[in-house]
């Protein structure tokens, strides 16, 4: 019984479940150097040249008439803002997380356009979760390696495990390609853990007593 109920503290404390909904970026300030903003009360700072951003209001292209788009619809949860960053030029960037994040994910606004295939590589292995229609077609990843690339597509891709940072290296860049970083949970905090700890020891000590007011 005690080992059931630390696995489900665990999952609880750690925010995993697939079924949860994810939590996304709002970001609050941009420049063509670098964007910041949050994510579940962790800062986030994507540091590198930016063509384009929109950090508060502006154009919804994750949805149409309330709806999401085909590329989106497989998430358990859109983006709840309309918050994006586009990065410019070729070169690494690096997405930074003050605390570590779990199985982040990137939603990705026209990746490339028909006549230009553009390509994201990035420093960890990803899986494509969606794509389909967007908000300027119906365009489709190629994947290999850890590189991204497309002719104008729209979608998803997840990481998993914790991370702290991710580099995303821009290869034959466009006007502009968007996206956004949601996560499915934050890592915990040392205190958190404590807590947590803490909580074990007083059901194993809460069990010690109650079998030895049964043999008793």
């Amino acid at each position: 019984m005690r080992t059931g109920i630390v696995v489900m503290a665990v999952a609880a404390l750690m925010s995993t479940s697939a079924t949860a909904a994810i939590q996304w970026t709002d970001w609050t300030s941009a420049s063509t150097a670098s964007a910041t903003g949050t994510l579940a009360g962790v800062a986030v700072t994507l540091a590198g040249p930016i063509h384009n951003w929109q950090v508060s209001g502006g154009t919804d292209y994750w949805r149409t008439g309330g709806n999401p788009f085909a590329a989106y619809d497989a998430l358990s949860n859109l983006p709840g803002n309309n918050d994006f960053v586009a990065p410019s030029g070729v070169g690494a960037r690096t997405i930074t997380f003050s605390r570590a994040v779990i199985d982040p994910y990137i939603a990705i606004i026209s990746l490339g356009q028909p006549s230009l295939q553009t390509s994201w590589t990035f420093d960890a292995p990803f899986s494509i979760i969606d794509q389909g229609r967007g908000f300027w077609g119906n365009g489709v990843f190629t994947v290999v390696g850890n590189t991204l690339s497309a002719g104008e597509a729209h979608g998803v891709i997840q990481f998993r495990g914790s991370f702290t940072s991710l580099t995303l290296t821009t290869n034959n860049p466009e006007f502009w390609s968007g996206l956004t970083i949601g996560a499915s949970g934050v890592v915990p905090e040392p205190a958190s853990w404590a807590m947590l700890i803490a909580g074990f020891g007083l059901v194993g000590a809460a069990a010690r007593r109650r079998r030895k007011s049964v043999a008793a």
